[in-house]
């Protein structure tokens, strides 16, 4: 009896392996592919009067580089709104200056006075995208720099039967280790499995950038169908989802810049996007155990007997594998690789276990340095009046 056990611990192992390497392989493939791929797929070319929307927290580094990026967009027809529950703060006050560095551009700060969500950012888009002139909205995080024409590229994907365009982001300028680990974060497995995603012609809502009509988005629910959870970007492609509009990606990747990052910081960004998979997307919660190298190492171990090799060797091909899978990868999209890159990945891989881990039973998560519990639901938003924003005179 025991010894059916074990063998059928060996077999599954073996199984398990198998399945994660041909993922690994499969998902550095759609990398590669991906944006000859998707750019087919962007045939619009219709630029109807865009509203970019800013939602503004802290002055990070590079903050003032990333929002000014948006005004330096190349397209016809755009105002700009910059939101933030605030009344001044100095990233408020660096907004100022840059809209004022534009004067060619409408724009407009608005104070964001809604109180009704599970995240505050929610919270904080609530003013400007009732306040937008325009029916199209483009919304942009702060830590994200744009090429002068992503808006315009983005666009193409706007398309009759689609709801909403993201963007995939990739990690860039990481000046220390805790940078370097969430840059193998950003661009290893989490990358590599929604550019697997979007090669199929699915997409998942990742709100770095956001493009969407807001007669879409009212007709899916409003803020009513995303006050409930700190993942709204991923609740605005369900609900639209559910109105048959579908989510996909653009074709162009856009630039997050990481400068120096906190390795407490990293794990709680992290846990906080696992757990928004736990409640949200239960399947690829379940499945990123498949995406990672640690649990393959223990596979490898364990059913390396059924291919008459040592538990080391199959340790050693495994990690070759993944590493050299991801090097590889990198230098093909240009991205920094150095030569702590086995440290690196070693402290991801454990990183991310200890994350989905701990993201079984975590209840409160952090945003912008605030704690929030996760089983709050937020009051429904459909009842809250529109006029909730105090622009700047």
């Amino acid at each position: 009896m025991i010894d059916s056990i074990l063998y059928s611990l060996v077999v599954l192992s073996a199984v398990f392996w198998a399945c994660s390497a041909l993922l690994l392989l499969l998902s550095v493939t759609a990398a590669l592919i991906h944006p000859w791929l998707v750019a087919m797929r962007g045939s619009s070319r219709e630029q109807p009067p865009v509203s970019l929307v800013l939602p503004v927290k802290m002055l990070d580094q590079g903050f003032e580089r990333a929002q000014e990026s948006a005004l330096a967009q190349t397209y016809p027809q755009l105002e700009a709104l910059a939101s933030a529950t605030e009344t001044e703060s100095p990233a408020i006050a660096a907004m100022r200056d840059i809209f004022a560095r534009h004067p060619q551009i409408e724009s407009r700060i608005l104070h964001s006075t809604a109180r009704f969500a599970a995240s505050p950012k929610v919270d904080n888009l609530f003013a400007p995208f009732n306040a937008a002139r325009n029916d199209v909205i483009f919304m942009k995080d702060s830590n994200i720099v744009l090429e002068p024409d992503d808006l315009s590229e983005t666009m193409r994907h706007l398309k009759p039967g689609v709801g909403m365009v993201c963007a995939i982001p990739y990690a860039a300028r990481p000046e220390n280790f805790g940078a370097l680990v969430e840059a193998a974060i950003m661009n290893g497995p989490h990358q590599r499995m929604l550019f697997a995603a979007s090669a199929l012609g699915g997409g998942f809502g990742v709100g770095k950038i956001m493009l969407f009509r807001r007669s879409d988005f009212l007709r899916a629910g409003g803020f009513a169908a995303i006050a409930h959870t700190v993942g709204e970007d991923n609740a605005t492609a369900k609900a639209l989802g559910r109105i048959k509009l579908r989510t996909v990606f653009s074709h162009r990747l856009v630039r997050q810049e990481l400068g120096e990052r906190d390795l407490r910081d990293v794990y709680n960004r992290q846990l906080r996007w696992s757990v928004v998979r736990r409640d949200d997307e239960i399947l690829s919660f379940l499945a990123e155990p498949f995406c990672q190298a640690l649990p393959a190492f223990a596979a490898a171990a364990i059913g390396s007997p059924l291919v008459g090799v040592a538990p080391t060797t199959a340790l050693t091909v495994t990690f070759c594998l993944w590493l050299s899978s991801e090097t590889l990868l990198s230098f093909a999209k240009g991205w920094k690789v150095t030569w702590a890159a086995p440290a690196i990945f070693l402290a991801r891989e454990a990183l991310m276990f200890a994350v989905w881990l701990h993201a079984w039973t975590a209840t409160k998560v952090v945003w912008a340095k605030t704690t929030i519990d996760t089983r709050s639901c937020g009051e429904t938003a459909a009842e809250m009046e529109p006029q909730v924003a105090k622009e700047e005179g």
